[in-house]
């Protein structure tokens, strides 16, 4: 394996970082230079200085093998991971070395988990840094290394597969540099459109900007401690309502409907499967929420019901109300938004609706087939057959995916934690979403709480279920072979 090639395109990735870093530095300065500005002044000046080293003495080579290919995305999101870390770690305050991991890794997986009480405290330019990790995340440190890796060969498109596996390949067919630019330019126009959205609404300048970054990136830090409460706006929660469900749409089908000029992203039988599955969710929690007198007003109810169950099954993790005092059933309700999520070719994670869509109707053709065995029944998906062999595939991606959440789930519950809090820390951390239910880490509360060996942990469950299990699983595969 040439570790030259894997050096020279995660320095790439810490570059990235390091850019950004000193974009934080210049929000600090432009703050009257608070207390973050020396922390990320240094920070980004150290992460430069590592990832600009392999490029100035490591030649440059144009031929990458898939083994390198996965070796620069582990890396690369690992050291961006703990060079992330070094603004919170310099600055100090409720920074621990588990909690700068913690904090760092929420960041960078987009899932927007927290160990601050008072976010509100935290300077302005370390503000802007964590939001900075979301959009760095969101993107994909991998697609930035995609822009400008020297192999335009095979290894390009299937690494850019496994940051963003796609099923719904079909409906859209890009060559894998107009899948980049696809995504980047979709990525760039959700993050524009819903800044100009939130100013116009009536949101702060920064608090805009650092949401915007946020929501494209279906990530969910925020300013405020009480989050989208704080702004009590119906208005703000309705335009963040819609980039939500935007940003975990297929980028490729976005960018489709944009350049014909039509409604080819509604004719996708997975978009269809994911804004009804919304529809119903929404109505669901909402019906409950005024059954069970928790907001009694429909009006209101509908409000944060839909916003909630957005927020959820796009993995964005915002809040506009405590949900730690909902009923039950509207609890279960979010769990399965929050394990369902959003589309493939999105910056969502979990198990994503193209895999929940194809196992349904897997599971049809399965049951059909056991009442009349002599039945040929294929799988289709929008008219065409799915091959057997991608069925397989996802359906082992479901069971893989339950089996690590329930493993993690029994974990933290040796923690001392309820089986609510167990299960729901299990599934916020590996889909991503952000807040879970029950005694740490709700919408309105933090992870403080956590131990010091259960955060560390958590960040790497955070980082398993951002990269994807089958990524990680071929990693030891492909080690294990050569071994």
């Amino acid at each position: 394996m040439n570790w030259s090639v894997i050096s020279r395109n995660v320095g790439i990735a810490l570059i990235c970082c390091a850019v950004f870093m000193l974009i934080s530095a210049v929000v600090a300065a432009a703050d009257g230079f608070d207390a973050s500005f020396s922390p990320l002044l240094l920070s980004g000046i150290l992460t430069l200085m590592v990832g600009i080293f392999p490029l100035v003495f490591v030649r440059r080579h144009h031929d990458i093998s898939m083994k390198e290919g996965l070796a620069i995305l582990l890396l690369a999101w690992n050291l961006c991971c703990i060079f992330s870390m070094l603004p919170y770690v310099l600055w100090g305050g409720e920074f621990s070395l588990a909690d700068a991991w913690f904090e760092s890794s929420s960041g960078i997986t987009t899932t927007g988990a927290t160990i601050l009480d008072d976010i509100e405290a935290l300077p302005r330019g370390l503000l802007f840094w964590r939001s900075a990790t979301h959009y760095i995340g969101g993107l994909g440190v991998v697609v930035f290394i995609m822009m400008i890796l020297p192999s335009f060969g095979t290894v390009r498109f299937k690494m850019s597969k496994m940051d963003m596996e796609d099923i719904s390949r079909s409906n859209y067919q890009y060559k894998s540099n107009k899948f980049i630019r696809v995504v980047v330019t979709v990525y760039v126009g959700i993050t524009i459109c819903s800044l100009t959205a939130l100013l116009l609404a009536g949101m702060p300048f920064f608090d805009a900007i650092n949401h915007a970054l946020s929501v494209s990136a279906t990530g969910g830090f925020s300013t405020r401690n009480a989050s989208i409460a704080a702004y009590d706006s119906p208005v703000i929660e309705a335009i963040l309502i819609f980039f939500m469900i935007v940003a975990s749409l297929h980028f490729g089908l976005i960018y489709a409907s944009f350049a014909s000029r039509s409604f080819k992203i509604f004719h996708n039988p997975v978009t269809k499967f994911y804004l009804a599955t919304i529809l119903v969710l929404g109505i669901l929690v909402s019906a409950d929420l005024v059954y069970s007198g928790v907001i009694p007003n429909v009006g209101e109810a509908l409000r944060h019901g839909f916003f909630s169950v957005v927020s959820m099954i796009s993995t964005t993790g915002f809040g506009s109300t405590d949900t730690n005092v909902w009923p039950t059933f509207s609890i279960i309700l979010l769990l399965y938004a929050a394990i369902q999520c959003g589309c493939s070719g999105s910056t969502t994670s979990g198990l994503r609706s193209d895999r929940v869509y194809l196992t349904l109707k897997a599971a049809r053709a399965q049951i059909i087939k056991i009442a009349w065995p002599n039945a040929v029944v294929p799988v289709k998906s929008g008219g065409q057959v799915v091959d057997r062999e991608l069925v397989s595939s996802v359906s082992l991606y479901v069971l893989l995916y339950l089996i690590i959440t329930l493993v993690m789930a029994v974990v933290y519950s040796a923690f001392g934690y309820d089986l609510l809090t167990s299960v729901s820390m299990s599934v916020s951390m590996m889909s991503n979403i952000g807040p879970g239910f029950g005694t740490v880490g709700s919408a309105m509360s933090s992870f403080s709480a956590a131990p010091e060996i259960a955060k560390i942990m958590m960040g790497f469950q955070m980082i398993i279920g951002r990269l994807g299990i089958y990524s990680i699983l071929l990693v030891f595969v492909l080690y294990r072979k050569r071994a």
